[in-house]
């Protein structure tokens, strides 16, 4: 079975459970044993062990989109993002990344000014659907990183930097 299938499975299994009764074990709602076991197993992220470092792709019939990040010490990581829209068609950038919780603040570096907020589940990264006009200079005409999504594929600084770009020959280096 597909391990995304199963992820949505654990995730609306999860939901389903989170306001359900309390069980008789000292308490415990449905959702936190569900929730325990699912990080025991790792299905998903323990909150407390949550990182940005590593190598997140989403794969399409249009090609591989790409965000790694390298941890720089505390909450700031160097990261590069590639958005493919086809052979020609693409967003490419690096710059700076700030985490603070479950969200990330992102800085490009370079053509023009890109500053935005994200949001970090500790398996997905999503773009917001509208950003700020700069973050267009990064991207060939009728293509945009608005609204991309990526998907934790390995955790840590090495992996991140083996994301490899179109125009920067590593993403993360």
């Amino acid at each position: 079975m597909n391990s995304r299938l199963i992820c949505a499975a654990l995730a609306l299994l999860h939901l389903t459970a989170c306001d359900g009764p309390k069980l008789g074990l000292g308490g415990s709602s449905a959702g936190d044993a569900l929730d325990a076991k699912a990080i025991a197993t790792g299905v998903i992220p323990d909150p407390a062990n949550i990182t940005l470092a590593g190598r997140f792709e989403t794969r399409s019939e249009l090609g591989t989109d790409k965000f790694c990040a390298v941890e720089q010490g505390g909450t700031q990581h160097k990261i590069g993002v590639l958005a493919v829209f086809g052979p020609e068609s693409k967003c490419e950038a690096q710059g700076v990344a700030r985490a603070n919780g479950g969200k990330i603040s992102l800085s490009f570096k370079g053509e023009g000014s890109c500053e935005f907020e994200t949001e970090f589940d500790g398996i997905s990264i999503r773009f917001p659907g509208s950003l700020p006009e700069g973050c267009a200079s990064y991207c060939t005409p009728r293509a945009s990183f608005a609204g991309t999504s990526y998907f934790m594929v390995e955790h840590g600084n090495d992996n991140a930097r083996k994301a490899l770009g179109r125009d920067f020959e590593k993403l993360c280096d």
